[in-house]
């Protein structure tokens, strides 16, 4: 449920007309990495029985192209593929510090069978 009310927010935030004179307080495709850092997060622990994958990470993508092209279509936005760049660079960050971390969990030591 947390990601379907992140996922309306953000394409909410997204498909909104923005203003020329809007400021920015961060830089654009830093916001964009982060935004889609956290979204590979939540999507991750939304959908827990498994790991993050590619499968997950394509689906992501395929919403943030998805969001680029309709941005073309509306006053004060545009298409971009740096965007989609940095949409996939938080994308994997994300896979890199899953796999950073479940690499660096220790396992339980097994017991020895006599």
């Amino acid at each position: 449920m947390f990601l379907f009310l992140v996922l309306i927010m953000v394409t909410w935030q997204a498909l909104s007309p923005q203003p020329a004179e809007a400021t920015q307080l961060i830089n654009d495709k830093i916001g964009h990495a982060l935004v889609f850092l956290f979204l590979a997060f939540v999507s991750d622990h939304a959908f827990a029985t498994t790991t993050f994958n590619w499968h997950k990470a394509l689906w992501l993508m395929f919403y943030g192209i998805a969001i680029e092209v309709l941005q073309h279509y509306i006053p004060g936005r545009e298409f971009s593929l740096l965007d989609m760049a940095a949409d996939a660079s938080g994308l994997l960050i994300y896979f890199i510090l899953v796999r950073t971390i479940i690499q660096r969990t220790p396992t339980p030591p097994r017991e020895l069978k006599n």
